[in-house]
């Protein structure tokens, strides 16, 4: 009988040095991460799942027939039927956009989102691009998501786009203020930007107990930052027809819908990892710490994405003036009173530190 194994090493060594290369580059650490988990294969697989998740929850609170009944597999087939209609359409481009923004602009915006899951860890040592400042990089990238958004409605010489765009322009930067003054304050406890570190600081409670304040805003900035319900006003379909995508339609639509919720879901895994402990959790019998590990995290962001996802179905859209109240009046001083706890608790830990073993 043929050793496979010796089948395939024999094969190998006659390879060119080149073909020797490439697969040693396949089977290397770095592109596995990149390319399947938690790269590429393993955010887009999870975005399709959470389009699926959402319409089911969606319609269990709304008794919505389609997404429920369709198909013989709990619905499923309503997801690969809607992704086939949209992929099937033709790409529409009206006139007078400005035509390479307007094309160019939802793969930025799915470029980007799936970007952020580079500086997410999912165990130790399962992070792309691991980095002793890698909270700041996923800020940058999460701060530079909104460029496409506010580009698309540019381009696309329309005033209902114009109208959106304009109006998710005043709502993320009043929320990215204190997203950030949230974020300060669990680098502030931990004394670290590195997120594996941050998870590893939260061995015994996590920062979800001790910056209650800051978890709150935190959750409340997620849903500003992503747009989702009550905060969905760039895309009020009963104000605006649908804002800044009225003018998308196929592929390009499709492809907006899919970063939504990438960045979305990545969000949720941010906030699993910054204040419930990230991968840190019971051992499951008889699975090693590898696979429990991703488990765990992938459970708490998915209970996070649970959460926002019933708000779709709980509460009306709020009005432009109320939302940028919210996060000027309330949110930011709430960061600031957050901030200062943490300052406060932080100096008595070290002075007592001191006191006690001089």
């Amino acid at each position: 009988m043929i050793d496979p194994v010796q089948a395939f090493v024999q094969l190998y060594s006659s390879m060119p040095p080149l073909i020797q290369e490439l697969i040693r580059f396949i089977y290397s650490e770095p592109f596995i991460k990149a390319a399947i988990f938690p790269g590429a294969l393993f955010s887009t697989l999870l975005g399709m799942f959470a389009v699926w998740f959402e319409r089911k929850l969606f319609a269990r609170v709304s008794l919505r027939i389609g997404p429920l009944h369709v198909g013989k597999v709990a619905g499923v087939l309503q997801l690969i039927a809607d992704a086939i209609k949209f992929l099937s359409k033709e790409r529409i481009i009206p006139e007078g956009v400005n035509r390479p923004l307007f094309v160019l602009m939802p793969c930025l915006a799915l470029i980007l989102s799936l970007l952020l899951y580079a500086f997410l860890p999912f165990g130790a040592g399962w992070i792309i691009y691991p980095s002793e400042i890698g909270l700041l990089l996923f800020f940058l990238v999460a701060a530079l998501s909104p460029i496409p958004i506010v580009l698309a409605g540019y381009a696309s010489r329309s005033k209902y786009p114009f109208i959106g765009m304009s109006r998710i322009a005043l709502q993320l930067f009043g929320y990215e203020v204190p997203l950030f003054l949230a974020l300060t304050g669990v680098v502030l406890s931990t004394r670290t930007l590195n997120l594996e570190k941050i998870v590893e600081a939260q061995a015994v409670v996590p920062l979800a107990v001790t910056q209650v304040l800051g978890f709150i805003v935190f959750i409340i900035t997620l849903l500003a930052e992503t747009e989702r319900l009550p905060f969905d006003i760039p895309t009020a379909e009963g104000e605006i027809v649908f804002g800044w995508q009225t003018e998308y339609s196929g592929v390009y639509f499709l492809m907006i819908q899919l970063a939504m919720f990438e960045k979305v879901l990545a969000f949720c895994f941010l906030g699993a990892i910054l204040y419930l402990g990230g991968w840190l959790g019971p051992p499951i019998p008889g699975l090693p710490e590898s696979i429990s590990a991703p488990f765990w995290i992938i459970l708490k962001g998915l209970i996070l994405f649970t959460f926002v996802a019933l708000l779709r179905g709980a509460y009306p859209r709020l009005t432009i003036e109320k939302v940028l109240d919210l996060g000027w009046k309330y949110l930011i001083p709430l960061a600031f009173v957050n901030l200062i706890i943490t300052a406060g608790i932080s100096l008595i830990s070290e002075y007592s530190a001191i006191t006690l073993w001089p």
